[in-house]
């Protein structure tokens, strides 16, 4: 498989082209005093990429349109569908992400899934990793991107390092992709994701904390809020739960102890 860089604007801005996730639109804007005209506003692109594992068909994701690769190898193992040891291959063919896995049973897509529900319940990160304070705060100068700016309509997702360096960085209109294509780029890379945390910026529900548990990933910093289903997850899979995540303050809601303060 193909080794790819770390995904931080910079890379991004040399690597791709905005209009690849971006389309104009035109628009009426109707000012609250009667005024009107027409304008153009760039909107985030979305396309249908169907996932097919071992030949058959397994689900379609409503994506952006770049880091397929990444979004399926992190789809698969965030799911708990397969392991990414497991994978033995992957095509890209436009909106199609055909992967190649080696198991000893050829099971169906629901099948799958069902065994990745049941696992759930045994998740647990078994990594000892604490992050300074400093290094959870340096993950407010990667929450927003360029893209986001253009349009207002993208999540973002980052594996930030203990000394609060980040180390991919990825952006799509959904915050489960962000995470999948994040998760995928860091298992292409070889990172460790038991020594980095996860920045988001959407919410968490138990399904976005899970996903995370799966990856081994042992801290979750959001600007957003958690759900109760996702502090509940959390303290279940051993995985610190930060929201809120703001300049001067931040949220700690399960396992605070990964957090080192300096009081």
């Amino acid at each position: 498989m193909d080794t790819i860089p770390a995904y931080t604007e910079k890379a991004r801005k040399q690597i791709h082209m905005p209009e690849k996730y971006t389309t104009p639109y035109p628009a009426r804007r109707i000012h609250s005093d009667g005024r009107a005209e027409d304008t153009e506003v760039l909107l985030a692109k979305e396309c249908p990429v169907k996932l097919f594992l071992n030949s058959k068909p397994f689900t379609t994701l409503f994506a952006s349109p770049l880091e397929l690769k990444e979004l399926a190898v992190g789809h698969m193992i965030t799911e708990g569908i397969i392991s990414y040891g497991e994978i033995a291959g992957i095509e890209v063919e436009g909106n199609e992400i055909h992967v190649l896995a080696q198991r000893k049973k050829n099971s169906t897509p629901a099948e799958l899934s069902q065994q990745a529900g049941e696992a759930e319940k045994q998740i647990f990160v078994e990594s000892d990793a604490v992050f300074d304070q400093e290094a959870l705060f340096a993950g407010n100068d990667y929450l927003e991107s360029d893209t986001y700016k253009l349009t207002r309509g993208t999540h973002l997702a980052a594996l930030i390092d203990r000394k609060g360096k980040v180390a991919v960085q990825i952006v799509d209109v959904g915050r489960h992709n962000a995470v999948d294509k994040v998760v995928g780029a860091a298992f292409l890379k070889g990172l460790d994701l038991s020594k980095h945390y996860m920045l988001s910026t959407g919410r968490q529900p138990a399904y976005m904390v899970t996903k995370a548990a799966r990856a081994g990933i042992p801290l979750v910093a959001t600007k957003a809020m958690p759900f109760d289903s996702g502090v509940e997850a959390a303290k279940k899979a051993n995985i610190c739960l930060v929201g809120q995540l703001r300049q001067e303050s931040m949220l700690v809601f399960a396992n605070d102890w990964r957090v080192k303060t300096e009081t």
